[in-house]
């Protein structure tokens, strides 16, 4: 590194293994660093105009590192703040947001990614212009829960809720039933300046019929907030959920109302604020935009800011501290105390949650109504997981009439009865009756005979449904 273009950095920590290994890791790459324990020692550094990036623990033995942050970035405005907690809660990444921190990095972390984050820093350091938040204090609810999670993949969400937290833009929010898509919406307007204004929750299928002139009728008829005015609408959010669930008359009425409606209001009312827009999908929308069932022009409204959240069975290093939560949620609700032990925590982590985080919050509470001691046995949390298998096993049987009901219904959505489909019939069969074939055939080691005896098929019918399928026959024998 050129002698000349050498930068200075501060690190603080209290803990220090972690200011030498840090301290040397940034010496190695070629920077001058300080470093320091105490909030104390990081101001007077700071104030001796020694460091271009300051890089800081949150919890220090002489304050919060948060609270100091205002008073650098006015003495320091050039200065880059990395704020690294071991705190990895939302609360924690939206407040180092606020206090005007340039990035939020969370323990554990890799060297490597810390060097990646300190250089890309100094990259946009002569070019950026640094914003001071609102120093607002958030709802500390946030600091425990109820959007919990330590993972990778919750970080990364914390990451970027901190920065849209106070802005209007339009969130598109993804992910598998029970993932807390509403919760993650809730959490952004909370945390928001406008936390005092309705969070308004409807179903896409408010716009069947829409009318302006009827908004604030329909409104009443179909929510639980208190809405009396078009004013009540100022500053407030609006989620809608399960948005590729909709009709074509539904996607035109919603988008009328967000290209029209609320900017004519925006217009004659100069006080009024255009209310937030978040959306939420269990499916892929851009998908459904290739397949012509969604709107493109909708799709590219709404998808300012996508957030994808991930299902349980793929951030199960949270299941430890979302347990404790709904353990701690049962005992204030029932006043009842109940715990889980280390084993029965990785029996909860082994298993694949279909239902995701609220299937585990089920569970839970399952398993404190059950429990006739303090401490929940293994054996118990292995019988109410093995019910739970076998539910979803039967579910998916039981279901399989409503579920191609539902397939059709998609399938058939906005419907042109002129165009000339041929087949129709023979085309769905098939979707079923090979995959049928396959698995008997399977299920009989490829023996042909059985095969038909159990489909009810004569052998002559099955061979013709094999070449005409292209079903490959693989013959095993019985182990």
């Amino acid at each position: 590194m050129d002698i000349k273009n050498v930068k200075n950095i501060i690190v603080v920590d209290d803990d220090r293994s972690i200011r030498v290994v840090v301290s040397t890791a940034l010496s190695r790459a070629g920077y001058n660093v300080k470093s320091s324990g105490t909030a104390a020692g990081m101001w007077r550094l700071v104030e001796s105009d020694f460091a271009d990036i300051l890089i800081t623990d949150v919890g220090l033995p002489d304050g919060d590192a948060l609270d100091v942050l205002p008073k650098l970035q006015k003495m320091k405005p050039n200065l880059k703040i990395i704020v690294m907690s071991a705190r990895t809660t939302l609360l924690t990444a939206v407040r180092a947001e606020k206090k005007g921190a340039f990035e939020y990095l969370p323990k554990p972390f890799d060297l490597d990614e810390l060097l990646k984050l300190v250089s890309n820093t100094l990259l946009v350091q002569n070019t950026e212009i640094n914003n001071f938040p609102s120093n607002n204090s958030s709802k500390s609810i946030y600091d425990s829960g109820p959007v919990i999670g330590k993972s990778s993949a919750m970080q990364e969400i914390y990451k970027k809720i901190s920065r849209i937290v106070n802005t209007d833009l339009s969130v598109l929010i993804s992910g598998e039933s029970g993932t807390g898509k509403k919760l993650i919406a809730k959490s952004i307007h909370d945390l928001s300046m406008s936390n005092n204004k309705i969070f308004l929750i409807l179903n896409i299928q408010f716009f069947d019929n829409y009318k302006f002139e009827e908004l604030i009728k329909k409104l009443k008829d179909f929510t639980s907030n208190v809405i009396n005015s078009i004013e009540d609408l100022s500053g407030c959010s609006i989620y809608i959920k399960n948005i590729t669930e909709s009709t074509s008359t539904e996607q035109k009425n919603f988008l009328n109302f967000l290209e029209t409606d609320l900017t004519q209001l925006t217009v004659n009312n100069r006080k009024f604020i255009k209310p937030r827009i978040f959306v939420s999908t269990k499916s892929n929308v851009y998908n459904d935009v290739a397949k012509g069932i969604f709107r493109e022009d909708l799709y590219y409204r709404l998808n300012v800011v996508p957030i994808k959240m991930p299902s349980l069975k793929d951030r199960f290093e949270d299941i430890p501290d979302l347990s404790l939560h709904f353990l701690k949620k049962y005992f204030q609700n029932k006043f009842i105390h109940r715990s889980i032990s280390h084993e029965g925590i990785n029996l909860l982590k082994e298993y694949s949650w279909p239902g995701n985080v609220r299937e585990l919050e089920n569970v839970i509470e399952r398993l404190c109504f059950l429990s006739s001691t303090e401490n929940i046995m293994p054996s118990l949390i292995q019988e109410v997981l093995s019910e739970d298998r076998l539910f979803v096993e039967n579910k998916y049987e039981e279901n399989l009439e409503t579920y191609f009901k539902n397939y059709l219904k998609r399938y058939f959505k906005d419907f042109d009865e002129n165009l000339s489909l041929n087949n129709l019939h023979d085309n769905f069969i098939s979707k079923i009756e090979k995959p049928l074939i396959e698995t008997t055939l399977n299920l009989f080691r490829g023996n042909q005979i059985k095969t038909s005896k159990c489909l009810g098929f004569n052998r002559n019918t099955l061979r013709s449904k094999i070449n005409m399928y292209n079903i490959e026959v693989v013959k095993k024998r019985k182990s």
